[in-house]
């Protein structure tokens, strides 16, 4: 049922214009409110009270598993949420409008995009990176979730990422204890992610930054992964060209997604994964 599901839904979302009842943002942005109409998370609100709402959204999607009788029934409701929870069309489309300025040499243009899509020019990763960990959050993270948890899981993580990026940009107190706990819940799939840029990638150049990594609980999962997609691709960024950079680690991403999505088949046919 879950390599049925990833392969329906990978397949839907790339021929398929999502509409917005089929984003997460959409429920977020309503559950957000609703919490917030109630002050049951204000300034005084701590850690264990957001780690219930985080896990409330995942707990009904258990219970509504549990009541349904039938694989079909089942197969449909875990498909529909996890085409809710991957993906993210807004991203998607601030990308191309990026390759179009990139194309008619508006560089203005392009940085503005590249700002929406969270690049800092400051920062200590590249805009092509910086795509690598937006294809991660909304795809390959999604991906292992749903693998390993079923549709719970996956409603979970982008109910916490959620969280995490809403508190942040609110500079809410928990804003920093949310960002840890999302360092966990990456923790073994960005490594995992991580993993598979050396198969897909330069393994000779990228398999010892990732093995120095590997046990080292300092590192962000952003800076891991930027610096183990940057050695398994060699591609510098170039002034001239805006588009040679990103467009190299986006495929790499995406050659990456579909070799975990060739694990999980392997893993479901050998009985690992139902």
């Amino acid at each position: 049922m879950t390599l049925i599901s990833l392969l329906i839904v990978l397949m839907a979302e790339r021929i398929a214009t999502q509409s917005r009842f089929w984003q997460i943002g959409t429920y977020f942005e309503k559950y957000f409110h609703t919490i917030r109409e109630r002050n049951w998370l204000d300034e005084s609100t701590n850690m264990w009270s957001l780690l219930l709402y985080i896990a409330l959204p995942a707990c009904l999607v258990l219970l509504v598993e549990s009541q349904v009788n039938g694989s079909v029934l089942s197969l449909l409701i875990s498909s529909a949420l996890l085409m809710v929870c991957i993906g993210c069309p807004a991203l998607r489309t601030t990308y191309k409008c990026y390759l179009q300025a990139a194309n008619r040499g508006d560089l203005e243009a392009c940085s503005l995009y590249a700002e929406q899509l969270g690049h800092d020019d400051d920062g200590a990763t590249s805009f092509g990176q910086n795509l690598v960990w937006l294809n991660y959050q909304h795809y390959a993270a999604v991906v292992i979730w749903f693998a390993v948890f079923g549709a719970a899981g996956a409603v979970f993580y982008v109910v916490a990422r959620e969280f995490r990026e809403l508190l942040k940009t609110q500079g809410h107190p928990l804003a920093e204890q949310a960002d840890n706990m999302m360092g966990i819940l990456d923790w073994i799939p960005v490594r995992i992610t991580a993993l598979g840029f050396l198969l897909v990638g330069h393994f000779s150049k990228a398999f010892p930054i990732w093995l120095g990594y590997l046990p080292d609980p300092s590192i962000t999962a952003k800076n891991l992964l930027s610096e183990v997609s940057r050695a398994a691709e060699d591609v510098e960024p170039d002034e001239n060209d805006c588009t040679e950079e990103p467009c190299t680690l986006v495929k790499l991403a995406k050659r990456n997604v579909m070799f975990i999505l060739v694990v999980v088949s392997v893993l479901t046919l050998s009985g690992w994964i139902n």
